[in-house]
């Protein structure tokens, strides 16, 4: 009998195995071929987010770009040379304290993450919530085009979209509508008016509270898609932690505008992706494709997330023979931009309006490649006037950015101090400027009540200086921890479809941002995207080898002593 249980119970063991390793086949630890095209782009991918943010890393150590105290309002950038040694020494304090960590790890292995997952929901609400209710921040610019219009076509009203009439911040227009320079900027407005018609009307912070919802959401997705990639709870440890020191996306909270919410929308439809790349279960393209339609029309820019999916459904569709994927990819290309479409014809045929397409992404670039005030590239009325002397005509608005593109191309390509200066300050006004305007959206507008005792200490005493050197401490380590993990992704052949999918929409807003209008507000919806993939970089960090380094401490200790030796010989 009890060989008999003992066959049955190695045989189960067996089997129980195999269907582990059957599972976990298509998961990144253990796949081993990799289609060459597949092979090439992935690791081409790596290789030029390594650069682009080994690069930032660098200058991280060195400067920090902030906003002019003096000129604050006006978003004006300044570079400030860093305390070098002492950036070195706080980096060299965070890797003991996770080196010390490493001796907990037995602790990390038995901890229920969803427990740290309902933590980090939880937490990151709560405090998003109390700097909402904080500062009761008012809308303003285009955040407040947005609230009026959403607000006052709940009651059926839509001088908005008419020329001429009363509207908010008509005179910057010249009077005209808003949406005919930016009709894609509906999606939101369809958003918000189904937000304000469940919540009324009276102030933005309903849209405030579901983003601080967001921020919350948007990182347990972030928690759940490290586990996803790197199958180790410490690797997912580590990003809970990144995570709940990540403030800016929770101060963020009070821009009652389409970048949380889109984000989050997002970072889930990369979940759902990652997950069918995985499984390969056809049904999670569902939830996919419908997550990243709603993030593209809450902010536009989300279409670089497209973008990214597009490249790797390719790549699956050639190194996996799924032509699903292939399908797939077309079927979210008309998807995302009909929606947008749909939207706007809605709206004209609501307001009996007809709008023209808008800002091109020519005159964007125009704005991107022009000195501003504020920073290189930064944004200018350039793009606002062009359109109106072109009288709206795309074509003409087009043909007049392109000379002035051409004149600054060719100043560019005659002066590369200039060039190498221009693009130097630009990446690092915005990449480098650790606040990312998470305080400044609501510190230069209008307040509901009066500041509580959180909100005054933020804006003017001593909780906003700590979070400012905060900021500037936990951006360097981060970059530094994120670049050693696309570097080990690469050393440990980790990179593949599903990894590169984060880091492709990071590269994808690196280079948009580079050569199109920047803003540092505009990168701060990938910061978070950064978490996991830092995470595994402490992860390859903790568990080095280092046996090089091991072996020369050790040739290190038997260098005699010379003035030892030279005592014992007089001796």
């Amino acid at each position: 009998m009890n060989k008999k249980s003992n066959n049955k119970s190695n045989s189960t063991v067996k089997s129980q195995n195999k269907k582990k390793s059957a599972n976990h086949s298509s998961t990144i630890t253990n796949r081993k071929r990799q289609n060459t095209l597949e092979y090439v782009i992935v690791n081409l991918i790596c290789l030029l987010v390594f650069v682009a943010f080994g690069y930032i890393a660098i200058m991280s150590m060195i400067q920090t770009s902030v906003i002019d105290p003096t000129n604050y309002g006006n978003e004006v950038i300044l570079y400030q040379n860093d305390t070098i040694p002492f950036n070195i020494l706080i980096t060299a304090l965070f890797g003991i304290f996770i080196f010390k960590m490493k001796k907990h790890y037995d602790f990390f292995a038995k901890v229920n993450m969803k427990y740290l997952e309902i933590a980090l929901v939880a937490y990151t609400f709560v405090l998003g919530l109390i700097w909402v209710m904080s500062v009761s921040s008012i809308p303003a610019a285009d955040s407040q085009n947005i609230f009026e219009t959403a607000t006052n076509a709940t009651k059926g009203i839509y001088t908005s979209f008419i020329d001429g009439a009363n509207f908010y911040n008509k005179d910057f227009y010249a009077g005209n509508s808003y949406f005919k320079f930016y009709p894609f900027q509906l999606g939101f407005v369809f958003i918000c008016e189904m937000i304000y018609r469940i919540f009324g009307t009276a102030t933005a912070q309903p849209l405030e509270v579901i983003n601080a919802i967001c921020v919350a959401v948007a990182y347990l997705g972030l928690a759940k898609i490290s586990r996803l990639l790197f199958k180790k709870l410490s690797i997912e440890f580590f990003t809970i932690l990144l995570l709940a020191g990540c403030f800016q996306p929770m101060l963020f909270s009070t821009f009652a505008y389409g970048n949380i919410m889109g984000m989050c929308f997002a970072v889930w439809s990369v979940y759902f992706l990652i997950k069918y790349f995985q499984t390969s279960k056809y049904k999670l393209l569902i939830p996919c494709g419908i997550l990243l339609v709603i993030a593209t029309l809450a902010k536009y820019n989300n279409m670089i997330y497209l973008v990214a999916f597009v490249i790797v459904l390719i790549i699956h569709t050639v190194s996996n023979k799924k032509w699903q994927s292939l399908v797939f990819a077309l079927i979210l290309c008309i998807a995302t931009t009909g929606a947008s479409n749909l939207i706007i014809m809605s709206y004209e045929s609501r307001a009996n309006v007809k709008l023209p397409s808008g800002v091109s992404q020519v005159l964007y670039l125009n704005i991107g490649l022009s000195d501003s005030y504020m920073a290189p590239g930064w944004y200018s009325k350039s793009g606002v006037d062009t359109y109106i002397n072109s009288s709206f005509d795309t074509e003409k608005a087009n043909a007049m950015a392109w000379q002035d593109i051409n004149t600054k191309l060719n100043r560019m390509s005659g002066d590369s101090a200039y060039t190498i200066d221009f693009f130097g300050k630009k990446i690092l006004s915005q990449w480098n400027e650790p606040t990312f305007e998470s305080i400044w959206v609501s510190k230069v507008k209008g307040h509901y009540y009066s500041l509580n005792g959180i909100g005054t200490s933020m804006y003017n005493a001593s909780l906003g200086q700590f979070f400012e050197l905060f900021f500037n401490y936990y951006i360097q380590i981060l970059y530094i921890a994120f670049s050693v993990g696309v570097y080990c992704m690469f050393l440990n052949k980790k990179s593949n479809t599903q990894t590169v999918i984060l880091p492709l929409v990071i590269l994808g807003g690196f280079g948009y941002h580079l050569l199109f209008e920047g803003k540092s507000q505009y990168i701060l919806t990938y910061i978070p995207l950064l978490t996991p993939f830092a995470a595994y970089g402490i992860s390859c960090i903790l568990n080095g080898k280092y046996t090089s380094i091991i072996k020369l401490v050790q040739k290190l200790k038997y260098i005699p002593d010379t003035e030892k030796v030279s005592e014992a010989e007089e001796k």
